[in-house]
């Protein structure tokens, strides 16, 4: 029975795989930008420019000269042009299927992480905001990637399991995470907060491996970013502090649309876009799933107890967390992009399997909750097939009738 049961959820995860690229192909394909935002361009502008063997200087504004690529770190642009190189296609559809593999990544890690449930792990997937983030040209694919292995194998040496070839992987993982993002710094405190929790233990060997990989990849870090400095005037490409940030009354407000977007799985709230029925119905329906399953729960746990139980949930909810933190630092500090879905989406990629994972966890003790399980997946699956470009789709339809 066991098998059986490992057979269908293998199937519904390779069902869901093709669904969803299915969905981002069509999306790219009808969508008139190319889903290409100014940072797309960028990142393909340098992949373009190593295939052109200019290095790492793109060309200016005005056309008139070349600067070193600083604003925004190397990793991202390298992996599309590696990527090009092997597979000869150009720049723009090796980006696209490259965040494809990426995803597909993470649909193969979920089956290792919980294989009976992972289809119902990998639905997150169709959340509005991870089919963006897929669709677009954007680092945060890679980045979120990233993350959920960082949290797997945090995850493995909290158990004390191959602490030291965990150690390994933690350690490139971060300095990826930072080749990717620089924000991507924030992921050194795990191997920080994993030395001092070998160190309360007493366990002083481990807490040194650690502590030292801390600082080795702060020097790593730092040592990048001088030589940004050094090339182009400053360590991430411009002065990050010269604008002012907005005051407060109008922060909050940002931040608080953001957070509430974030948790609206399946269609964002947009002031301009206002009667939006979709918007009203979908969150009713959010809302009903939530409350339908809390109610059911109840009855045979308490899901706090069963998350904080749980050391993988508790992980991914840690690190979201600590994302979350240092880019609400860096927002207050420097005035760039708003607190929306592209910024906020390791925080609720990271909450959103946390979260799911300490529930798929739970036993099937009976009927109940595996249809709960089953709810919640279904409730994704119907995100990714209402964020299929609509307008497109029936306008199409209207020329055949």
């Amino acid at each position: 029975m066991l098998k059986d049961k490992l057979r269908r959820a293998d199937l519904l995860l390779l069902l869901l795989y093709l669904t969803t690229a299915a969905i981002i192909l069509f999306r790219i394909s009808v969508e008139g930008t190319g889903y290409l935002s100014p940072d797309s361009k960028a990142y393909l502008g340098l992949a373009q420019n190593l295939k052109d063997a200019y290095g790492l200087y793109v060309p200016d504004a005005q056309g008139a000269g070349r600067h070193y690529f600083s604003i925004w770190p190397v990793g991202y642009p390298v992996m599309i042009y590696v990527f090009s190189e092997l597979t000869t296609l150009d720049v723009y559809w090796a980006s696209k299927i490259l965040n494809l593999l990426l995803l597909g990544s993470g649909f193969l890690l979920l089956r290792q992480i919980n294989r009976p449930y992972s289809f119902v792990l990998a639905s997150v997937y169709g959340a509005y905001t991870f089919l963006e983030v897929h669709s677009f040209t954007w680092s945060e694919a890679p980045f979120l990637l990233l993350l959920l292995l960082l949290a797997y194998f945090a995850n493995q040496v909290w158990g004390e399991e191959h602490i030291n070839r965990n150690l390994v992987f933690i350690f490139f993982i971060c300095l990826a995470l930072f080749l990717v993002r620089y924000v991507g710094a924030f992921s050194f405190s795990v191997p920080a907060l994993l030395g001092l929790y070998f160190g309360y233990l007493r366990k002083y060997k481990q807490a040194s491996w650690f502590l030292g990989a801390t600082l080795l990849l702060a020097i790593l870090a730092g040592a990048y970013l001088y030589a940004n400095y050094a090339l182009s005037g400053f360590a991430t490409g411009f002065d990050r502090l010269e604008a002012k940030t907005e005051a407060a009354r109008s922060f909050v407000p940002m931040l608080l649309k953001g957070l509430m977007n974030e948790f609206l799985v399946i269609r964002e709230y947009r002031p301009q876009n206002q009667p939006d029925y979709l918007l009203y119905a979908t969150a009713l329906l959010q809302l009903l799933v939530l409350v339908y399953i809390g109610i059911n729960l109840k009855k045979y746990y308490s899901f706090g107890c069963e998350t904080r139980k749980n050391s993988f949930s508790v992980t991914c909810l840690s690190i979201g967390l600590l994302y979350f933190v240092a880019i609400l630092a860096l927002r207050i500090l420097s005035h760039f992009d708003d607190l929306d879905y592209r910024l906020l989406s390791p925080l609720s990629f990271m909450a959103f399997i946390g979260i799911l994972h300490s529930f798929v966890s739970l036993p099937d003790m009976n009927k109940e909750i595996v249809r709960m399980k089953f709810l919640i997946f279904a409730f994704f699956v119907l995100s990714l097939l209402l964020n299929v470009p609509k307008k497109f789709v029936v306008s199409q339809l209207q020329l055949l009738f």
